[in-house]
């Protein structure tokens, strides 16, 4: 075994001297009830629908979206740096940030990857299903507070956001950006409390970035700094990722990172959270709010409209509800402020976001993943290669044809995975006949 393997192998706990002590992604299973486990390190949790059954979720059946593993944050040590194109650079403690006025809003926060599953072809990516959304009460104090301080400079156009959690190997950091005039909005915040509690350390502790409205990876979990700039930060997770074509694409059809622009504000969509009379879910729309719910008991030939919940708050979810009982297969659909309709059938995109057609009841059952990988060529590369940064349930959750595999294997070998050009192939070769 190299140096460098013995340290991936130290970094994910698999070689840890004292098996007795949790990482933070066990202690955080230990505080969700019966989710559905897409990767224990890094760890991605989805909700099953049905367990989304009130209009605030607790924290408990909240999902959770990780890129890297949970760092272990200090919270006498943390601070918050704001920086760049700023007249006066500030560092806060978080008692600084606790004595500063506080508001509390309730918002959705959903994956931009809810759905990913049911594109076709098949996308790579978690393969989120309806779950990977949730509406919390978030509580804190407003980032237009916190940049006042700074005192932003004219030409700041944008705000980048960096958490303390960081990329394995070469991966790289997880950084976001959002514009200026979103995060001067009143309603965007830097949370500490979720629910009433301080953030559970999965959620982002000590500090979250808060963007209402707009997708999860906008909203950044423990947060270290901030940097004001004049253009969106250039690092992979704004120019590659949860990017968004410009223009319609046929399915399959690949787009260049240059085509697409970031992804914002959330699609129009609804979610049954029950199907055998009453008929009840939610229903979201992002930076719109949700005008109308319509459902279709009989297979989408004919529709009614349902009542919707009297709970509401801009950019968060509405409840609804339709007295009746089903004659055959259920469907829902929800209308926004905007004239946005879900869709009959969803905008294909190369990386599975925002799929937002009419949902429908009964749905598919929970994720079935294969308990280990599977034997041939190619396995002893897979266990050496892949398995030291991920487990194998991130790989065998991927359904892709052998073009996608080799695509897939050639971004971790960028990111620092030690496989060679003639491992590259046994190995994705060996990924496409098992798991397509």
């Amino acid at each position: 075994m190299t140096r460098r393997s013995m340290l991936l192998l130290l970094g994910v706990g698999l070689a840890r001297p004292n098996r007795a002590a949790t990482t933070p992604e066990e202690e955080a299973l230990r505080r969700k009830e019966k989710l559905i486990l897409h990767s224990p390190r890094p760890l991605d949790l989805e909700t099953p629908p049905e367990m989304l059954d009130s209009w605030i979720t607790p924290n408990s059946r909240f999902f959770v979206r990780s890129h890297f593993y949970i760092p272990q944050v200090e919270a006498g040590k943390w601070e918050l740096s704001i920086e760049g194109l700023v007249q006066k650079p500030v560092k806060l403690n978080l008692e600084q940030i606790r004595r500063m006025p506080q508001f509390e809003r309730v918002i959705t926060m959903e994956c931009a990857g809810n759905g990913r599953s049911y594109f076709e072809p098949r996308v790579a990516g978690i393969q989120w299903r309806k779950g990977a959304v949730g509406t919390a009460r978030w509580k804190g104090v407003r980032l237009k507070d916190v940049l006042a301080q700074a005192v932003l400079k004219p030409e700041a156009k944008h705000i980048s956001f960096d958490g303390a959690d960081t990329g394995l190997v070469t991966a790289p950091d997880f950084v976001r950006s959002v514009p200026v005039a979103k995060c001067l909005h009143p309603d965007t915040l830097l949370a500490t409390h979720m629910n009433g509690v301080p953030l559970p350390l999965e959620h982002g502790f000590p500090l979250r970035l808060i963007t209402p409205g707009w997708e999860g990876a906008a909203c950044v979990k423990w947060l270290a700094k901030m940097t004001a700039a004049p253009d969106e930060a250039d690092g992979f997770f704004m120019k590659t990722a949860y990017r968004y074509p410009t223009r319609p694409v046929k399915p399959g059809e690949a787009v260049d990172a240059k085509d697409m622009a970031a992804i914002t504000s959330l699609a129009v969509k609804s979610l049954i959270t029950r199907a055998s009379g009453p008929v009840e879910g939610v229903a979201w729309a992002g930076e719109a709010d949700i005008t109308r719910v319509e459902v279709s008991l009989d297979g989408r030939k004919t529709w009614q409209e349902a009542k919707l919940g009297s709970d509401k708050a801009p950019f968060a979810w509405r409840r609804f509800r339709l007295d009746a009982k089903p004659s055959g297969a259920v469907f829902a659909r929800a209308t926004d402020s905007q004239g946005r309709t879900q869709p009959t059938t969803p905008a294909w995109n190369p990386s599975g976001y925002l799929h937002n057609t009419p949902d429908s009841a009964p749905r598919p059952e929970a994720l079935k993943l294969a308990t280990a990988l599977p034997p041939g060529e190619g396995l002893s590369i897979a266990r050496e290669k892949c398995l030291p940064c991920h487990d194998h349930t991130i790989i065998v959750g991927q359904r892709l044809d052998p073009g996608r595999w080799t695509r897939e294997v050639e971004k971790m070998m960028r990111w620092g995975s030690p496989v060679s050009e003639k491992e590259k192939d046994v190995l994705a070769r060996y990924l496409a006949e098992n798991f397509k």
